[in-house]
């Protein structure tokens, strides 16, 4: 590329990181087509908690125990991020880990294993936790407390990208790419687009349009909201053997559920039936509340991060693949996207985001 000023560009996807990615390709001036069968939420990014936890995730999360360097990196993009996209519920809220009654002692190894990270910590009483978390079950007797780790509302911050990307310019099409080379993009409905390049920030769905989608699968998480229980302030997200609880506008959300090769977006009440009691010992009073449980699919990559550069197809670029971090990784995702794109240095982490590196050598 020698810029992406009037470059045309489609990009496949319309979740956090296509989204994002068509907004920064507009403000760098290229004429961009966005494209998603589904409709707004209705995926990966509008099924989730809204969590931008790189401590946490690097602590829990067996895929992302060495990425916390590249996870804290993305997460602290975010302030000048969200500037101009209005209000989605960004919040620098923390995330507290707490053990759970008669449950495995893990908040000292968690200490350690944040205190190794350089992560920031503080021991929180159990007058101070229950101050900071309203509602929470009497059990509890202390808490660990990082600043490390944010919050979004994930349906209002994708509103709001849609809305910025339409602004600055960005086409959207509710059709996906069936076919593409330099120059035309073929739609599902038939229709063609002038296209330069492609970017494709879809899922683990087996499209051929790239090799190294070869190297995705699936995998599958339920979650719960409880709309009756709404918080718009500071309070901390909660972290717990067997899920998290996350404070939202428009109810709290209880997860999650992950199921490793499955692409189907059923429901399973046998895996829902234990967030309903998880919720239920944090908060004693949503036992019996009513709930709405939402399954949505993520691709994922052996090594957990996603896929992010030029593919071996010619045109064809890819930003897909974030696991269970594509909300906290796309800022930094449509960032890096965007130098490539303008010929300038993608940064530090591009090596480890090569798209080739699981194609056999």
């Amino acid at each position: 590329m020698t810029g992406l000023n009037n470059a045309r560009v489609v990009v496949a996807g319309a979740g956090a990181l296509g989204a994002s990615i068509a907004l920064a390709l507009a403000r760098a001036r290229a004429r961009v087509v966005l494209t998603d069968p589904a409709s707004a939420g209705d995926n990966a990014s509008g099924v989730a908690a809204g969590m931008l936890a790189p401590a946490f995730e690097a602590v829990l999360d067996e895929g992302s125990t060495t990425h916390f360097p590249l996870l804290q990196a993305a997460r602290t993009l975010w302030p000048d991020w969200v500037a101009g996209l209005g209000d989605i519920g960004f919040r620098r809220c923390g995330a507290v880990w707490i053990d759970l009654p008669g449950a495995a002692r893990l908040i000292d190894v968690h200490a350690r294993a944040l205190g190794d990270l350089g992560a920031e910590l503080v021991r929180l009483s159990q007058a101070v936790l229950r101050s900071r978390i309203p509602g929470l079950g009497p059990g509890f007797a202390e808490g660990l407390f990082t600043p490390e780790d944010w919050r979004i509302e994930p349906r209002a911050a994708l509103a709001a990208l849609h809305a910025a990307a339409v602004a600055a310019g960005v086409q959207v099409a509710a059709q996906s790419v069936r076919d593409f080379a330099p120059g035309v993009a073929t739609l599902s409905d038939g229709e063609t687009v002038p296209a330069d390049l492609l970017v494709l920030a879809t899922g683990a769905d087996g499209s051929d349009l790239a090799p190294e989608l070869a190297a995705l699968s699936p995998i599958k998480g339920q979650i719960l909201r409880y709309a009756g229980a709404v918080a718009g302030d500071d309070r901390p997200v909660l972290r717990c053997q067997g899920g998290y609880a996350v404070p939202s506008r428009d109810g709290l959300r209880v997860g999650a559920t992950m199921q490793p090769g499955l692409a189907d977006r059923r429901l399973d009440a046998a895996l829902t039936a234990p967030l309903a009691r998880l919720a239920a010992e944090l908060f004693p009073a949503l036992g019996g509340a009513t709930f709405t449980a939402q399954a949505g699919v993520r691709a994922a990559t052996p090594d957990g991060l996603p896929l992010l550069g030029p593919s071996a197809r010619a045109g064809v670029w890819l930003a897909t693949g974030a696991r269970r971090n594509g909300w906290l990784l796309a800022p930094l995702v449509a960032r890096m996207l965007a130098a490539y794109l303008s010929d300038r240095d993608p940064g530090p982490y591009a090596g480890l985001l090569a798209p080739r590196r699981f194609a056999p050598s």
